[in-house]
């Protein structure tokens, strides 16, 4: 059994390795800088890619290329894309052949050009982003990927003409990891009607979604490393349940915070700077939150109450931590020092707060409602509350975007739990898993 689990882990870590392989980006040109915007956003179309001698393979990659593209650009919302019905009714052009004259009927302020063809390293796709009334390029790449990987081709594309255009980090190439019973296993033995969950991940759109553990039993609480290289959780597999470090690209399953039946680990997350990890621990029946370093050296209780403090997320810049408590009689959110000390109360919740998660001004959270649960956040310097979600079904477990700029939480809208993304203030709801049940995202930082 452990040769095979072994194979499944080398086996998964290859293919990961490959689907998130580096791409050999140059650049090719000098971006004109068009200096000042009007108040409304900029007009962006995305015509069909250009194939230089094409098979159908080929084909196939570049609408794959261009329809993620638009979808990652519409995405960050810095845009008013040019529907792609209307930028079909345009004869499709090289860069320099553009008929501005019918972009401009169309309304676009910019045209972004793919040409796509193959060479020896694999597939070649040349960018350039065209400004109709100047008629000059702002923004011109090339890029080198392989078929399998164009998706991640076209996430770079956005990411990168964001960063240049805007100066904004986009969250195309970013994941997300989750816990889901989709595969319908159960245990046996004496709890035979639990279902096993483990854990998945995605891309931030919600392709290519596949499963990362295969431990058999109950696997929750995902947490990215912050080089999205390893995904810390708990699990019940040792008859208890413990914090573990799973390795995605690399063979390698670790126990750091080395719990036993009498003192179990809860609720992992990685410090900013990847070299800690706060969890809570349940030692006597008292959950308290505690800090470690990766490897498990250096533990250290943070808090110290009779009442439960749990779900430990930490702030931006790694200093403190916010948690839940119900010291006060019912579950809040509070902050603490990184290092300890006086905890701040930062939500007077009617009945329940929960799951906080930290973005650089906001805190994120479960609130209990009526009926349900919804998704609120409340501002780290004026504490003031702003409902996000207000049904339907319950709304639950927010994750933060890296850019801030975006919420995937669980929803139960759509009848079982399924995760979803909105963007920060409660708009554009849009559905990221279908299969199972799926709770306890997690949004990577690359």
């Amino acid at each position: 059994m452990r040769n095979a689990l072994m194979g499944s882990m080398v086996l998964m870590a290859a293919s990961l390795a490959a689907w998130s392989a580096p791409l050999d980006v140059q650049q090719t040109e000098i971006r004109a800088t068009i200096d000042g915007r009007s108040a409304r956003l900029p007009r962006l179309a995305v015509p069909a890619f250009s194939v230089i001698g094409g098979d159908a393979e080929l084909q196939g990659a570049a609408k794959t290329m261009g329809d993620v593209l638009w979808k990652d650009l519409e995405f960050e919302r810095e845009f008013q894309m040019i529907s792609q019905t209307t930028a079909a009714t345009i004869p499709t052009a090289s860069a320099d052949a553009l008929p501005y004259d019918l972009w401009n009927q169309a309304g676009a302020d910019d045209v972004l050009v793919g040409v796509v063809q193959r060479v020896d390293a694999g597939v070649q796709v040349e960018i350039r982003v065209m400004n109709v009334e100047r008629k000059v390029s702002t923004f011109g790449k090339r890029y080198t990927c392989s078929v399998r990987s164009i998706r991640l081709c076209a996430h770079t594309v956005a990411d990168e003409f964001h960063k240049e255009r805007f100066g904004l980090d986009g969250v195309a190439r970013t994941r997300l990891a989750f816990t889901s019973d989709r595969d319908g296993e159960r245990m046996g033995g004496t709890i035979e009607e639990r279902s096993i969950k483990e854990i998945y991940i995605a891309d931030y759109d919600g392709f290519g979604q596949r499963r990362v553990t295969v431990r058999g039993s109950l696997n929750l609480a995902p947490a990215w490393a912050p080089d999205s290289r390893a995904i810390a959780y708990q699990s019940h597999q040792s008859g208890f349940v413990d914090v573990y470090v799973q390795k995605l690209y690399e063979v390698g399953l670790t126990r750091p915070a080395k719990g036993t039946d009498r003192s179990q680990n809860f609720l992992p997350k990685y410090s900013p700077d990847g070299t800690r990890i706060a969890f809570s621990n349940s030692s006597d029946s008292n959950w308290e939150v505690y800090v470690m370093n990766v490897d498990g050296t250096d533990r250290r209780r943070l808090t110290s109450h009779p009442g439960t403090d749990s779900s430990p997320t930490w702030s931006p810049n790694g200093q403190q931590i916010a948690f839940t408590s119900d010291r006060s009689g019912s579950n809040q959110i509070y902050v603490i020092s990184a290092d300890g000390g006086p905890v701040t109360k930062m939500t007077s919740e009617p009945r329940k707060a929960d799951r906080p998660t930290w973005a650089l001004d906001y805190i994120a959270y479960s609130a209990e409602v009526p009926g349900g649960v919804d998704i609120k956040k409340v501002n780290v310097g004026t504490r003031q509350v702003t409902e996000l979600t207000s049904g339907p079904g319950s709304n639950e477990s927010p994750t933060i975007s890296p850019n801030g700029r975006h919420i995937a939480f669980v929803t139960t809208r759509w009848g079982k739990e399924q995760i979803a993304i909105m963007d920060a203030d409660g708009r554009n709801v849009r559905q990221v898993t279908s299969s199972g049940n799926n709770r306890y995202p997690s949004w990577s930082n690359r």
